[in-house]
């Protein structure tokens, strides 16, 4: 547990700055998502994952599973019309014919792999139905990357995943999620010095520091015996100075564990309360 301080009299718990690559946890459950990461889920998958934890089964299905099996049915379907009777969140999509004019060369590529009226209910259950990222679908109609794929995906209305849920379902998954730690691990083996550079300057950037001062605050009032206990060993260890913190939780193991829960229902609220 990382402390920092703005002077001796104002210990600051930390708000860790995020990491440079997104790191793969070992055991991203539904659990864990209900708990910590519920609001990055989409609606329907909401109620899904809260039915799904309330009943009882063998082996608890990834959230990757989940959302494969609840829009499934998108790859049946025959006709957009049909896949908005059948999923009402998707019900502003438009007909690419309808609304994208251009005749530009990434546009004939796309006509050569399927028709424009056809499309919008191609690209739903790619990305919606399939879980195909944007850069599998934009192979898949010629295109050399995805960057009028993003256009066209705004343009006729399409939801974005949104790169958090996308990574949730990623590390939901073992094999996923194996694959992302092994390149974090490796990326992260290749540029020590890229990370130690990038963790210091998040770390002294102003909404760090902002996120410190306002996580202590409220730290303080959830766990007055912290204070008090870091008070009296500082005046127990009045010439302690750099290794002040790492001595201090060296000797009072007892508080990290409750430290991080707090501060973790502290970040998880804050972020819940600017939404």
């Amino acid at each position: 547990m990382k402390i920092y301080s703005l002077n001796n009299m104002n210990p600051m718990i930390s708000y860790n700055p995020p990491k440079p690559s997104f790191g793969a946890a070992s055991d991203i459950t539904l659990k864990y998502i209900k708990k910590n990461r519920f609001y990055l889920l989409p609606e329907r998958m909401q109620k899904v994952v809260e039915k799904v934890m309330a009943s009882s089964y063998e082996k608890e299905p990834s959230l990757r599973d989940l959302h494969l099996m609840t829009y499934r049915p998108i790859l049946d379907c025959k006709s957009l019309e049909e896949v908005k009777n059948i999923f009402p969140e998707f019900r502003d999509v438009l007909q690419a014919n309808a609304v994208v004019q251009r005749n530009s060369s990434n546009f004939r590529k796309i006509q050569q792999q399927i028709s424009m009226k056809e499309l919008s209910l191609f690209l739903l259950k790619e990305r919606w139905g399939s879980l195909k990222t944007m850069d599998e679908i934009a192979k898949q109609l010629g295109l050399k990357g995805k960057s009028t794929l993003d256009w066209l995906f705004d343009k006729i209305r399409i939801p974005d995943l949104g790169k958090n849920y996308q990574n949730l379902l990623k590390s939901s998954d073992d094999v996923m999620n194996n694959q992302i730690s092994q390149k974090v691990k490796a990326y992260n083996a290749a540029n020590p010095q890229k990370i130690i550079e990038h963790n210091r300057k998040l770390s002294s950037s102003k909404r760090c520091i902002d996120l410190n001062r306002e996580l202590t605050l409220q730290m303080w009032d959830r766990m007055p015996e912290l204070k008090k206990a870091m008070g009296d060993f500082r005046r127990e260890h009045p010439k302690l100075r750099d290794g002040f913190y790492q001595a201090f939780w060296d000797s009072h193991p007892e508080f990290k564990q409750e430290v991080s829960k707090v501060r973790l229902e502290l970040a998880q609220q804050r972020r819940l309360d600017k939404k």
